[in-house]
């Protein structure tokens, strides 16, 4: 793997100190959201590490690129948009305690104007005028709130071990079948192509499916797009693999070649 992968320039969310705790159901939810939380951290990474790599030249892949992140933004909106209508309000009502889930909602508030200019440029970009470096730019905005609210948020989930621990893992279930109801053509490819399943030694099975799904997602529902994949930093079946684009010479590599459109 080369010196620069998805897991920098923002730090991915440990959970050793906790996920092996089966005292409490707030500790496993906590695991699951700091796992769904570094998928989106890797695919931030993986566009800010590539953005100004990309040929400029080439059209097509730029397309894909921007392809790329809109589907990274449109899954953003799906999950914090499901937390706020179900989840947060769910852990209020278990703790009776309203406005314990408030700050989390200011936190997404703190980094929307950041992450909608930088939706907004992948959305109406032509790709005749992308530029690498402003796309990095529009992303350094809003990184730091983005990621230290991922962050404090597990924080929030492992004090949740003083209330009822069979209604909280009720609640994160909810929230869960939320998040499946997606659009199994420009998110289910993005958040499997970015869940490194030998992250922490290979101690997660995230996300947890039967062996054939990613299969399907590869197969099916990844084609639609699938010049947009290849910037995945891993394969739909969760393996690590260089990123398509590392180098300035706009060669990108072997990888960035062969599976954009085969």
């Amino acid at each position: 793997m080369p010196s620069q992968w998805a897991d920098e320039p923002n730090a991915l969310i440990p959970t050793a100190p906790f996920s092996q705790d089966s005292s409490h159901e707030a500790y496993y939810v906590a695991t699951q959201m700091a796992l769904a939380h570094n998928g989106i951290i890797r695919g931030l990474n993986s566009i800010y590490l590539q953005a100004p790599r990309i040929p400029r030249k080439d059209l097509d892949t730029i397309r894909d690129f921007l392809t790329y992140c809109q589907c990274w933004c449109e899954s953003m909106h799906h999950h914090h948009d499901a937390e706020e209508a179900e989840f947060f309000p769910s852990i209020e009502r278990i703790a009776k305690s309203p406005g314990l889930m408030t700050r989390n909602v200011e936190q997404h508030r703190a980094f929307t104007p950041g992450f909608e200019a930088f939706q907004e440029y992948a959305s109406t970009c032509r790709a005749e005028d992308y530029d690498g470096q402003r796309l990095r730019s529009l992303i350094e905005d809003f990184a730091e709130p983005l990621t230290r609210h991922l962050r404090d948020e597990i924080d929030t989930l492992r004090a949740l071990d003083v209330y009822d621990s069979g209604s909280i893992r009720q609640a994160y279930e909810r929230l869960e079948k939320l998040l499946m109801a997606t659009d199994n053509y420009r998110i289910a490819p993005l958040v499997f192509g970015t869940a490194d399943r030998n992250f922490e030694g290979g101690m997660h099975n995230f996300p947890a499916v039967p062996f054939f799904v990613p299969y399907i997602i590869h197969y099916l529902y990844g084609r639609r797009y699938r010049g947009a994949w290849r910037f995945n930093p891993c394969t739909m079946w969760r393996d690590r693999r260089e990123l398509a684009f590392t180098t300035d010479d706009g060669a990108g590599t072997a990888a960035s070649r062969t599976e954009g459109r085969d």
